[in-house]
């Protein structure tokens, strides 16, 4: 009997028996994994690991209120099923509490590969291996500081009492490089790049090795920058610890329902540049959160949160949709270990038609930051922190790298300013970006 299939019928048990136990309506959701990872911490072979969880979530409904637990001891499934409905018992009612209703769709192909079976913790270590192989061919002066290599093969199901009965199998490959150079007492700033593949044949450390190694070498010897007021260009990985996390926040309906995100009283209103166009697709081929369903069961779909700098669209999951009477976007997320929150999955900018080196020829005074160290506030929009592996910018050029140079603004005001974003993206994490130039920003040398 294979995976999915066991947990289907895991998942079927574990709804009638919550049912014998009193429930109106059941929701079952669970993951069985199987996750392997190998470390490097300062040029070293640090830690690798292999380890193996199934989990079961019971979401009870009884006369509208609701009632969660969760276990990964099987043997224990009709306590926590009796737990979910008792907790549902002593819950307020809520009439946006639902379950959702099955819709027809077609799985997603590519989502796992057969091969990811027998991939094994010495694989993983060979792959670690390779990139500090990767390093010290490059230059001598490189140290990998840090770098993870990491493997989940993981099935998903869902089974609920309005009809959804759903499974799926996926593999997961991540990996990352953070790089720093050291010659003398000049050191680096540490620079990161990350890949990631659904199927064994495409994974390729060496060019995320090779990049970090790059971009730490010419960070070496950086010096005091220059302080003013004005352009900044973000590189995808500062667009990401900078925005992202606000437009998940902004853009999410349980925000706007509690009044927590400006955005979610925007909707059709200009919020940023007419150049930003900001969608999400949960069906993006190869993308790091590609899947065929959601948390709820319901299917993945393309979504323009943000249209030529227009508050689109909210992301919504079954409670919201019914709360503020629109359609399910289908962004339920989380894992068994908890109720369905809601975010985006493989959120990307719309790139421009200018390069990296176009948006850099039109500055006269300008910083490049490559990393963000610091804080963003999702709600005020305000950033604040450290330009990591930085350049100043000098008459439509790179002059120098610069170090201890400190950037601030307001992502709501630099939104508006927006001034270019190149045609080149990379992927961070699950999202797909751009460089950006913001004006405006406060930047500061120590």
């Amino acid at each position: 009997m294979n995976n999915e299939t066991q947990l289907r019928e895991r998942c079927r048990e574990a709804l009638e028996l919550t049912k014998r136990h009193g429930a109106d309506e059941v929701e079952i959701f669970a993951q069985m994994s199987h996750a392997i990872s190998a470390d490097i911490e300062k040029h070293d072979l640090q830690t690798s690991s292999s380890q193996e969880e199934t989990m079961i979530g019971i979401r009870a409904l009884v006369n509208q209120q609701v009632g969660f637990a969760c276990t990964n001891v099987l043997d224990e499934l009709e306590t926590t099923c009796a737990d979910a409905v008792n907790l549902a018992k002593a819950s307020p009612k809520d009439e946006n509490n639902v379950l959702s209703e099955p819709v027809p769709f077609e799985s997603l192909p590519d989502l796992y590969d057969p091969k990811a079976e027998s991939f094994s913790v010495s694989d993983a270590v060979q792959q670690m291996i390779l990139m500090i192989e990767t390093a010290d061919s490059i230059d001598s002066r490189l140290i990998l500081g840090g770098g993870t290599f990491a493997v989940n093969l993981q099935t998903r199901c869902i089974v609920n009492t309005r009809g959804i009965d759903l499974a799926e199998n996926s593999s997961l490959f991540t990996y990352y490089a953070l790089a720093t150079a050291k010659d003398g007492a000049k050191v680096s700033n540490m620079a990161f790049h990350f890949d990631a593949s659904h199927s064994v044949d495409g994974i390729d450390v060496v060019p995320v090795a090779t990049r970090a190694c790059q971009d730490a070498l010419g960070s070496l010897g950086a010096v005091q920058g220059e302080s003013f007021v004005g352009p900044v260009i973000l590189s995808p990985s500062a667009v990401q610890a900078v925005l992202v996390n606000l437009f998940a926040f902004q853009l999410n309906a349980k925000n706007a329902l509690r009044g927590s995100s400006r955005w979610g009283k925007a909707l059709g209103e200009t919020i940023a540049h007419p150049s930003l166009t900001v969608i999400d697709n949960g069906r993006m081929p190869g993308g790091v959160a590609t899947e065929s369903f959601d948390r709820e069961g319901m299917p993945h779909c393309e979504l323009t949160l943000i249209d030529s700098g227009v508050a689109a669209a909210l992301m919504h999951n079954a409670y919201t949709a019914v709360a503020m009477n629109v359609a399910n976007t289908s962004h339920s997320s989380g894992s068994a270990r908890s109720t369905p929150g809601i975010s985006p999955t493989n959120l990307s900018i719309r790139p421009g038609e200018a390069s990296k080196d176009e948006l850099i020829g039109d500055i006269k005074q300008g910083l490049l930051v490559n990393r963000f160290s610091g804080s963003s506030n999702p709600v005020s929009g305000d950033f604040s922190g450290v330009a990591k592996a930085a350049y100043l910018i000098k008459d439509g050029k790179l002059d120098r790298p610069v170090s201890g140079t400190l950037i601030a603004g307001n992502v709501f005001e630099a939104l508006q300013n927006l001034s270019g974003m190149s045609s080149e993206t990379e992927r961070v994490f699950a999202a797909t970006l751009p460089y950006l130039r913001l004006e405006g920003v406060s930047v500061t040398a120590e």
